[in-house]
């Protein structure tokens, strides 16, 4: 998968997703969405993988760093159903991505609303990961809302990512899994916290993180910074 051809795709697509993402606002509050898996072939000798969430009909969240680089993108969902994807969303400073896949793939799926401004420390909830081939849902509590200084998915550069401090015991392949609390999607989840806590993690606030993606998506175009092609 190089730029062009990801652009092109991206063109085709930008107006239909526009439309899509208006449901964030209308997700079905009390009703937990699922999450897929994610496995990205073209870097390296084995396949990456990771977590997503289907968020409108054939548009999928998840870490930009999950799918950088790949030749072949696969989303799984339940009932061992797989897809192919490709990428109509992409940030490397906020690393978040989405990806489209033929709606018919996530039929049943709920369409969450994506918004942060509940999420306050001591909020409860879960992160949705998918683990062993099946989604899975891990318990969440929201320690601190943070600025998260660090590096660009290629570690080339300082950048300031808003997030949350969570405690969530998370997993290498959990990565780009939402957290869900009472009944929206708050972010989604990073890495884990490099002290000595070891339920430490932190997540992206996609709300507050999604400036680059919006106009991509608006535009179909990823723009001259952005190269899906690259391995991180």
């Amino acid at each position: 998968m190089n730029q062009r051809s990801t652009q092109r795709t991206v063109i085709g697509t930008a107006f239909v997703v526009v439309a899509s993402l208006v449901l964030w606002g209308c997700g079905a509050v009390g009703a937990e969405p699922r999450a897929v898996g994610i496995r990205a072939e073209g870097c390296g000798p084995g396949a990456g993988k990771g977590s997503g969430l289907v968020v409108a009909p054939g548009v999928v969240l998840t870490s930009a760093h999950v799918v950088a680089g790949a030749d072949t993108i696969t989303v799984q969902f339940e009932a061992d159903t797989e897809a192919s994807a490709t990428v109509i969303g992409f940030d490397p400073f906020m690393d978040l991505a989405y990806l489209r896949t033929p709606a018919e793939a996530a039929v049943g799926a709920i369409e969450p609303s994506i918004s942060s401004d509940h999420a306050e420390p001591g909020s409860s909830g879960h992160a949705l990961v998918f683990r062993d081939g099946a989604p899975t849902e891990l318990d969440v509590e929201v320690r601190r809302r943070v600025q998260i200084n660090t590096e660009d998915i290629y570690v080339e550069g300082d950048v300031t990512r808003p997030g949350f401090e969570l405690t969530a015991d998370i997993e290498l392949g959990d990565s780009g899994g939402a957290v869900y609390v009472d009944g929206e999607i708050i972010g989604v989840l990073w890495a884990r916290t490099r002290d000595f806590d070891d339920d430490g993690s932190y997540a992206i606030d996609v709300s507050r993180a999604r400036e680059l993606i919006d106009t991509q998506l608006a535009t179909g175009v990823l723009g001259p910074e952005v190269d899906t092609s690259r391995c991180r």
